[in-house]
């Protein structure tokens, strides 16, 4: 298995770390039940604790209630949004290669969704600045490894075909990004 050193090469890097990923080769359910499933959760909790200890900080009348529908709707589109993005790697694959492999996108999807999963845990902090700067970071360092991911995992050399599909991929988990961003924000909204 991948060390977790290995991690930050795969920012930079088209080989280090995705070539022992590809080797390794995990399957679309063990990625779900080892990576995507517990760190869903944590953006659920975080923005739930968020609620109840500063609630009166991010939406002063928002009742707890909003917090756990919140977080309980966020959970579920965290999931559907990795399957999406899935789905999106695997059509825009087709380009590329005849044969996608579905678990190789499921896994760059996932792993480009780590940094967000972690970036809820800014919300510890109630100082909605930060929170957003550290978002937007996560989405950051999302993109490089989707950069770096994609002719990786896909093992297709970098040409102008795998250039566009990248980009075409940033851009649609930007959007996805968007749409977490304003459900996280939900009781901020309404109330």
């Amino acid at each position: 298995m991948m060390k977790i050193s290995a991690y930050s090469h795969m920012l930079v890097s088209d080989h280090a770390g995705w070539d022992e990923l590809r080797a390794h080769h995990p399957t679309a359910r063990g990625t779900f039940f080892k990576l995507v499933l517990p760190l869903s959760v944590l953006p659920a909790v975080m923005i739930t604790w968020a609620g109840m200890m500063h609630g009166s900080f991010y939406a002063p009348d928002a009742p707890s209630s909003y917090w756990l529908i919140t977080a309980l709707v966020f959970f579920a589109a965290e999931l559907i949004s990795v399957r999406g993005m899935t789905w999106v790697i695997d059509l825009l694959s087709r380009q590329l290669t005849s044969k996608p492999d579905h678990d190789s996108s499921y896994l760059l999807a996932t792993l480009a969704a780590v940094p967000l999963w972690l970036s809820s845990l800014t919300l510890f902090v109630p100082v909605v600045a930060f929170n957003l700067l550290c978002g937007v970071l996560g989405l950051a360092i999302a993109c490089m490894l989707l950069y770096h991911g994609i002719p990786a995992m896909l093992g297709h050399a970098r040409d102008e075909d795998t250039r566009d599909m990248t980009w075409l991929t940033l851009w649609i988990g930007a959007g996805a990004w968007a749409i977490l961003g304003v459900i996280a924000a939900l009781p901020v909204i309404i109330r």
